[in-house]
């Protein structure tokens, strides 16, 4: 059966999982388009892909190292169908799996399909996704009984849906590079899901989980797990993290949230300080030196900290400006500074005053060590749905 959809899986070393994905594919789809491509990697997986007699699979690979960003940015580009579906290779698809997402894939919608995975991760709960313990890794896969449990799933679930978001998707080709596809700022990985997906929000597509779309995933062994990143995992989330609000200045990704111009304005500072605050603003002004904490921290994002980072005798006009102490700054300060975007979007929303309606444009609020004073409440997250042209 010919399938209008490729399905795109990024490579980095693994290969023992790789081929596992290629052969369980192709027992359930022997025609379908598969996209490999792998960056920088030196276990094999190149010259596997090489031997690969199969007209059905289109790949790319280069020892350099990138992104995963822009690994599945060039799956995008070399895929040929209208659709794609980001794959991992530690994914194993069960029968139905492409199907079940065909029956309701569109141009205007993105749909998340469901996936299986042994006790991992437990408390990191999201719609269509199912704690059930098939094996951990391949030699242990009960894979028979895998496809009995997600044909029963997929009667007991059909045509049902949720709303949730992760990086398991199909959508419309067209669709991803619209936006310009996912953005190599968050290096290697990590957050580069929740940018494309909140851009895909923006954009006006209906986003939902299909239940009865189900795949088995053993769990982040080509990333958490794996022998390259085991030891980094918790620094590449935490930089991601910090880049997601340097972009944002908000974290749920769930929610559209609003992205404001918004100046931290720092007095008694010191570096400890600035370390902690300056991913959560557009600009931040500061009165002690911070050339050690650009030389420090420049390597860790594509933005200029060099602009980003002024003395407060260099204070420009903001749509918002935040004024505060260092000295009094605690973890109770930090949890308020990463929800600014909420508390300013609360203060639009307030009823119109006295105040405001002589000054309409202009609003001074008190948050604990903050001294908030709002310009304007136009935002600006729209201006964020297309990556710029060379951005990657």
């Amino acid at each position: 059966m010919q399938h209008n959809i490729s399905l795109l899986v990024g490579l980095k070393n693994n290969l023992e999982y790789t081929q596992f994905f290629y052969k369980t594919t192709r027992a359930l789809y022997p025609e379908v388009e598969i996209i490999f491509v792998s960056y920088g990697s030196t276990d094999g997986t190149h010259q596997w892909l090489d031997k690969l007699e199969d007209e059905h699979v289109r790949y790319f690979y280069s020892f350099e190292v990138k992104t995963l960003a822009d690994t599945y940015n060039k799956c995008i580009d070399l895929a040929t169908k209208e659709y794609v579906i980001f794959l991992h290779n530690d994914i194993v698809l069960t029968p139905n799996f492409i199907e079940n997402i065909e029956k309701n894939i569109t141009s205007d919608n993105v749909i998340f399909y469901t996936t299986i995975e042994p006790p991992i991760f437990e408390g990191h709960e999201r719609p269509g996704k199912i704690i059930k313990d098939f094996g951990s890794e391949i030699k242990s896969l009960r894979i028979t009984d895998l496809y009995q449990f997600s044909i029963e799933r997929q009667n007991t679930e059909h045509r049902q849906s949720k709303d949730g978001i992760c990086l398991f998707m199909g959508l419309a080709r067209e669709q991803v590079a619209k936006t310009g596809g996912l953005d190599n700022l968050f290096n290697p990985m990590f957050c580069e899901d929740d940018d494309l997906i909140l851009r895909l929000k923006l954009s006006g597509l209906k986003i939902f989980t299909e239940l009865d779309a189900i795949c088995y995933h053993f769990v982040s062994k080509t990333s958490r797990f794996s022998d390259e990143y085991k030891t980094k995992t918790q620094l590449i989330e935490s930089n991601s993290q910090r880049n997601f609000f340097r972009k944002w200045t908000f974290s749920n990704a769930s929610i559209i949230q609003k992205k404001y111009d918004i100046a931290l304005v720092v007095s008694n500072c010191d570096e400890k300080t600035l370390q902690q605050t300056e991913p959560y603003c557009s600009m931040i002004y500061v009165d002690c030196d911070f050339q050690n904490y650009i030389l420090q921290e420049q390597h860790n994002t594509k933005f200029d900290l060099s602009e980003r980072i002024k003395p407060i005798q260099a204070l420009m006009p903001h749509q918002v400006v935040v004024r505060f102490n260092a000295k009094r700054f605690s973890n109770h300060a930090f949890h308020i500074l990463q929800n600014l975007s909420s508390i300013i979007t609360k203060q639009g929303a307030k009823k119109e005053t006295f105040f405001t309606k002589l000054y309409p444009y202009h609003k001074r609020v008190r948050k604990n060590i903050f001294h908030i004073e709002i310009e304007s409440f136009d935002s600006h997250e729209n201006q964020l749905i297309k990556l710029f042209q060379g951005h990657n």
